[in-house]
């Protein structure tokens, strides 16, 4: 690991080399984590949902003091919104019952949403707009991708093309807001959280899911952590997400692991992606194991939060 202290910003700060203070607490004792690394796929692509890019990523850096954990040199936010606005993901869509599934649990751990706004945050096709409805909750979507938001209003749902910011300018709230992993792909996650906090009504909630960069997993498999991706910005741990929830006015409630239901021909894929080496092992297991094979993936290296906004 490099230790080389950090210096001072270009005159375009997210496009210098070395950035000079923290993100989430303003320490200067910054040191490079992993180096950068390149590889597939480019542009668009790499933002999936479904992404393939495991171990494909800018230098990242981390804090001595709170632990955060950032990309650097940023992607400017305008060159972001284009890149998600661009999105096309067919293989989310092949996976869709499973992606009901994992919602279904989910949705179980966020507790009663029977007749209560909610405001989906990259809703992506509306899956979860979906399960929310079918729980008796009346959901609104967030999505940019021009693709996910025509595939989510063929279900019926209201999409609002816009970002938090924009959102949060109409005045606008309600009782749930939900970012499943969102947060680690903003460029700048506390502004986006301040527009979250707004439209969400005092005595509301927030839930989010992420994945955790201070697990055991992840610090055990350090470089080769497969998470480690171009379209993942900031890698949150428990302590650094509850930081910055309570910094912008939320009071966290619970955190737990978060499941993701997956078929096993996915999940052979993505280990596949994640590991090279494996490539030859999973195509064999290909053969034997059935491809929609119903599997939960629980390692212990994805959170979920739920803060509430105070009533004063």
């Amino acid at each position: 690991m490099s230790t080389a202290p950090a210096r001072a910003n270009a005159p375009e700060p997210h496009l210098s080399p070395v950035p000079s203070s923290c993100y989430l607490c303003g320490s200067t004792r910054l040191s490079l984590k992993f180096k950068g690394r390149a590889g597939t796929p480019s542009g668009a692509e790499a933002f999936n949902c479904t992404s393939f890019g495991h171990g494909s990523h800018p230098p990242i850096w981390a804090c001595a003091e709170c632990g955060m954990l950032f990309q650097w040199p940023l992607r400017s936010q305008e060159e972001l919104l284009g890149l998600y606005q661009d999105v096309e993901d067919p293989l989310y869509v092949a996976e869709k019952d499973n992606r009901y599934h994992t919602f279904r649990h989910v949705l179980r751990q966020v507790g009663e949403t029977r007749g209560q706004s909610v405001l989906d945050v990259g809703a992506y096709c509306g899956y979860f707009l979906d399960v929310a409805r079918e729980g008796g909750a009346v959901p609104e979507g967030l999505e940019l991708s021009r693709w996910a938001a025509k595939h989510a209003r063929s279900l019926g749902f209201t999409i609002h093309e816009q970002t938090l910011a924009q959102r949060a300018a109409t005045g606008a709230q309600y009782d749930l807001v939900t970012l499943w992993d969102v947060v680690e792909h903003f460029a700048d996650p506390r502004a986006e959280l301040e527009a979250a906090f707004q439209l969400v009504r005092p005595g509301g909630r927030v839930c989010l899911s992420t994945i955790d960069a201070g697990s055991l997993v992840a610090r055990l498999m350090g470089a080769r952590w497969p998470w480690l991706m171009d379209m993942h910005l900031f890698y949150f741990s428990r302590a650094t997400l509850a930081l910055l929830l309570e910094e912008v006015g939320f009071r966290v409630l619970e955190t737990r692991n978060y499941t993701h239901i997956v078929s096993a021909g996915y999940l052979l894929r993505k280990l596949s992606a994640s590991f090279p080496q494996t490539a030859p092992l999973m195509d064999l297991a290909r053969r034997f194991v059935p491809e929609q094979l119903r599997v939960p993936v629980n390692l212990g290296d994805n959170m979920m939060m739920i803060a509430e906004r105070p009533t004063r």
